[in-house]
């Protein structure tokens, strides 16, 4: 019989009722029964996170976050289809071309069967194994592949069948391996999946964005209050997939513009080249983690000026989740610029900079910890 991970203190009841209370503020019956499924998947033994894993978190926690989402997201759509409100399929990812939710569900087992058996899976099979999932989807769906950019030269070589296609796998693996190596504070990776798929379903009408926009909703309240449960592998393959294919749809659709695309992901994207290239300037192996992402720079200030080992990690996720997607999301409600619009790229120019420069300034004063974390 398993013994339950965590035991419920004075102060966790209380957590408990103000996540459970916001659950049904914001999203109902339905809220509600989503954060008592989180819960539940936080007392079981299995699949638990080591404490320091990602440079970050104090406490112990549950990898379980991505496939509780997954689960969370089928029984909306179940829900909704029987209450029709599932809607006219289109045709893209929320319609009847299945290859995208193949793959999707593909990269969510690969990381899930990670959380489950932590290193059962090598780091080259599971690289080898996203290529072959989007080398085949992104061949049997050849829409996805972006041929129409605006960018001088690219748009020659995207325009080639073989290029297009390889390069259009490159940038899907890079993709979910970016939202992967971004997921280290409370709130930062399921804050942008939220807001990502909020503004998918307000701009489309598609019932499956909105399913997955109220999992990930739900989860980001449990995982910022709580901190007891993360997204995990399946979480960030999977979810990271369903971006990457979402995102390469709707361009073909002429929904979103690239730039807007660009500045809606801007941290997991700027943080993923960033780290890539400096470990490749430090000598060490760029598949390798380390404790020294903006995220983790950002949050060592934090902690010295906070009590809370749960506060400080989710303030830093949601600082980040607020300049980056979230300012991007006010863009949007705003109409700075039509979403179709290139000038977008003026916004995430100003992202890169304000990345470069608050990474170089968390960088004065603190000790070197470019370590390795133990996979």
């Amino acid at each position: 019989m398993n013994k339950p991970l965590f035991v419920l203190t004075e102060r966790d009841l209380v957590k408990l009722s103000v996540m459970m209370l916001l659950a049904v503020i914001f999203f109902g019956l339905s809220g509600l029964m989503i954060m008592i499924f989180l819960q539940w998947i936080t007392r079981q033994s299995y699949a638990q996170d080591a404490v320091d894993k990602h440079g970050i978190s104090r406490v112990s926690a549950s990898r379980l976050g991505g496939a509780a989402i997954f689960a969370s997201w089928l029984g909306l759509l179940v829900a909704g289809y029987f209450s029709d409100y599932f809607g006219d399929a289109s045709g893209g990812p929320s319609g009847p071309y299945w290859i995208d939710w193949i793959a999707v569900g593909c990269c969510a087992v690969l990381g899930l069967v990670e959380d489950l058996r932590n290193n059962y899976l090598s780091p080259r099979f599971r690289l080898y194994a996203e290529f072959g999932v989007f080398a085949v989807t992104i061949g049997v769906w050849p829409v996805l592949i972006p041929v129409d950019l605006g960018i001088p030269g690219l748009d020659v070589l995207m325009a080639l069948p073989l290029v297009g296609w390889l390069l259009t796998v490159i940038f899907c693996v890079g993709f979910i391996n970016s939202t992967n190596m971004a997921d280290g504070a409370n709130g930062l990776m399921a804050g942008v999946m939220t807001i990502a798929f909020g503004l998918f379903y307000v701009s489309t009408g598609e019932f499956v964005y909105a399913a997955m926009m109220t999992a990930c909703a739900v989860f980001t309240i449990f995982n910022v209050i709580s901190g007891r449960l993360f997204l995990g592998d399946a979480g960030a393959y999977g979810l990271g997939a369903s971006l990457a294919i979402s995102g390469l749809y709707l361009f073909h659709d002429d929904t979103f513009s690239a730039a807007f695309l660009a500045c809606l992901f801007a941290y997991p994207c700027i943080d993923f080249i960033m780290t890539l290239a400096r470990r490749y300037r430090a000598g060490r192996s760029i598949f390798l983690p380390d404790n020294d992402h903006l995220h983790n720079r950002i949050h060592y200030y934090f902690q010295r000026w906070l009590p809370s080992k749960t506060l400080a990690n989710s303030m830093t996720g949601g600082l980040i989740v607020a300049s980056s997607s979230g300012l991007t999301a006010v863009g949007y409600i705003y109409q700075w610029w039509p979403v179709t619009s290139d000038l977008w790229v003026w916004l995430f120019l100003f992202q890169c900079i304000g990345y470069g420069a608050v990474f170089y300034l968390t960088g004065l004063g603190r000790a070197n910890v470019q370590y390795e974390l133990r996979l």
